[in-house]
């Protein structure tokens, strides 16, 4: 009876017959999952779940951890594979329960080969003699100290414990890719995040301001993308020069508007770098009317320049929401983590809420864009980071 990872899904499940590509992708996903937890083995699709052997020695409780961060996982749990009879199943929850706590039982069966002979309930009544008479425990079905799980999807069965709940959602790169604007704040790695766990394949984009940030900034972004790689496999980075860019909006543009310039401005170099992954839109982390530049008008000015779509999951969420899911997710510790922010210089005491395009396009008259532009991406660095990795990019 080797020890196996079943793995279930939710959303995949009423995916028709587009299921099998969805199922192929977290098959993907899972394995190099367990790669970077130094588990190497081959997750294979199976009715209704996915599974895995676990080699001998491969610690359980690391792999669990480590798939419930998957996208499209909706719980994993260690077990055992055995012959769909009844002896077989009994002797496998009969071990189960020999190494689990004390106290009373109970069995949860869910047969999905309706060519068993036996329907769900028979099977538990059978499966559950075996291990009181074998075990002496008695049956609680309201409030067991220890459950068992018996799954029959087809000749084979599975005996396993309890399930770790996973994000749910699609896996990472089912969806298309994305180009995530990734500021270091709480905000924006927890916005990449959620379009992760709705399949999208994201890669992210810092605008750095050397001589105002430093180096701080660019250890909290790595980290940063250390922890989305838990959910996506591997996370591109593009860091992006813009203290030019910068320099150039504060000498032409007045102190009110300045924000709203230049986070066009960041979509303007955007533009290209989406080009160069084959992005089909921009991820931002605003919420609506947080602070000045993301009331309804400035956001309508600001992605009147986009070229595609600006998706912004968290646009309805308050900022205690976007904390929980921070803290959930991984990255509230690295957000908090001091730095220079390299737009609090351009901060008005006054900032204006209600841009219009047309009037905002006038005061960038004169700006060289296109050279500024050039510029940018002249410099911009380019890195890959897996969750696997403690210290440094990937090539």
């Amino acid at each position: 009876m080797a020890r196996t990872l079943v793995v279930h899904y939710a959303e995949i499940g009423i995916k028709g017959r587009n299921r099998p590509i969805f199922e192929r992708r977290l098959c993907a996903q899972l394995g190099m999952a367990l790669r970077d937890v130094g588990i190497e083995t081959s997750v294979r699709r199976q009715p209704g779940r996915l599974t895995a052997l676990l080699p001998d020695g491969a610690d359980a409780a690391v792999a669990l951890d480590r798939l419930a961060k998957v996208p499209g996982v909706a719980s994993v749990a260690v077990g055992v594979a055995v012959a769909a009879d009844v002896a077989a199943m009994g002797e496998a929850a009969v071990a189960f329960l020999q190494a689990a706590p004390p106290g009373s039982f109970k069995l949860e069966v869910r047969r999905g080969d309706k060519t068993f002979p036996l329907d769900s309930i028979a099977i538990a009544r059978a499966v559950g003699a075996i291990c009181v008479e074998r075990t002496g425990r008695r049956v609680d079905v309201h409030r067991p100290d220890v459950t068992v799980h018996v799954e029959v999807p087809s000749k084979t069965a599975y005996v396993i414990g309890p399930g770790r709940a996973g994000p749910g959602g699609l896996p990472a790169g089912s969806t298309g890719t994305l180009l995530a604007f990734l500021s270091g704040g709480i905000d924006s790695p927890v916005a990449a995040w959620k379009m992760i766990r709705r399949g999208a394949r994201v890669v992210a984009v810092h605008f750095w301001n050397r001589t105002l940030q430093g180096q701080a900034v660019l250890d909290k972004i790595e980290d940063l993308c250390r922890v989305l790689a838990l959910a996506q496999g591997d996370v591109p980075l593009v860091i992006v020069p813009f203290e030019p860019m910068q320099r150039a909006i504060v000498a032409h543009v007045p102190a009110p508007v300045r924000m709203v310039v230049y986070r066009r401005a960041m979509l303007r170099i955007a533009r290209r770098v989406a080009e160069a992954y084959g992005a089909l839109g921009y991820v931002t982390g605003d919420s609506l009317g947080q602070v000045a530049s993301q009331t309804a008008e400035n956001l309508r000015t600001i992605h009147a320049v986009a070229d595609r779509p600006v998706l912004s999951p968290l646009i309805g969420d308050d900022k205690v929401e976007v904390v929980r899911l921070a803290k959930l997710v991984g990255t509230y510790e690295i957000s908090v983590r001091p730095h220079e922010d390299c737009c609090s210089f351009m901060l008005a005491d006054h900032p204006a809420t209600r841009t219009r395009p047309d009037r905002i396009a006038a005061v960038e008259e004169g700006i060289p864009w296109d050279a500024l532009v050039e510029e940018a991406l002249a410099g911009a660095r380019r890195e890959v980071y897996r969750a696997s990795e403690s210290s440094g990019p990937r090539a």
